[in-house]
């Protein structure tokens, strides 16, 4: 048994209050599939959650080029022609999300700034932020981060940005996702509206003993709504096809569902 699975198994038994937040979003989402199913997805979460941790603290001196033979492109004629300018990278918590900023810095030579939340350990935040700013990536706090990015647009910097938790009500843009009321993050359309710049949304899939980084078709939308409405689509499509590498531990829907969470 590997040490993520172990590692997960432990979580999964004395983690009580996110493992009930996992249910109730698979409840929301998938209302008939059956409860065994539902454990098998909520086990794997917390194992893609202990081996995410464990390479980020294995791949911290990774070089590019040993990073390069980790990595499989899927998508990528798709983009090809906006990867020599700045664009908006979104994606979600999902798979392996943290290496997507060292592919994209570290492979394809792509100036990023990414936003992230900081964490409340000093120590571990430290730890966190200097294994992200790696190739040329630069971190910037999601509090009062939309001035940076506008600043770092204009210099020429790509942008990253998760785009798939709740957000509070006059932050957010109405959604569907799998059928449910949801809010989203407007800010990646509405950069992308500011500078005519497309957004790309970008996963990556854990594939045995590689990573497969797709690409999905770029987003060039000037209304709002619908922009975000497709950023959502999106990810919904590659939850639906691996569940299990989401992480469900946020409340997603807990605007319109909150009493479903109590």
């Amino acid at each position: 048994m590997s040490l993520s699975k172990i590692i997960g198994n432990v979580l999964y038994l004395l983690d009580k209050r996110r493992k009930k937040i996992i249910f109730t979003n698979l409840d929301l989402v998938f209302p008939d599939m059956p409860k065994n199913k539902k454990i098998e997805i909520a086990k794997k979460v917390y194992e893609n959650f202990a081996f995410n941790l464990l390479e980020l603290i294995k791949n911290r001196n990774l070089s590019a080029d040993d990073l390069k033979k980790k990595i499989e492109f899927v998508g990528m004629e798709k983009v090809e022609k906006y990867l020599n300018k700045p664009a908006i990278f979104i994606t979600a918590h999902y798979g392996n999300w943290e290496i997507i900023p060292w592919v994209l810095g570290g492979i394809l030579n792509i100036p990023m700034t990414i936003v992230v939340r900081d964490l409340d350990n000093k120590l571990v935040n430290y730890f966190v932020k200097t294994s992200r700013e790696k190739y040329n990536i630069k971190t910037v706090n999601k509090k009062g981060a939309l001035k940076k990015l506008i600043s770092d647009i204009k210099k020429g910097r790509s942008i990253g940005i998760l785009v798939d938790q709740n957000t509070a009500r006059k932050e957010g843009e109405d959604v569907i996702m799998f059928g449910l009321k949801a809010l989203h993050t407007p800010s990646a359309a509405l950069l992308s509206k500011r500078f005519k710049i497309p957004i790309i949304p970008v996963f990556v899939q854990r594939d045995k003993d590689k990573y497969k980084f797709i690409f999905k078709e770029p987003i060039i939308e000037e209304d709002i709504k619908k922009s975000v409405q497709k950023q959502s689509d999106v990810i919904e499509e590659m939850i639906r096809q691996k569940p299990e590498e989401w992480f469900w531990f946020h409340r997603r829907f807990k605007h319109y569902y909150e009493d479903r969470y109590e």
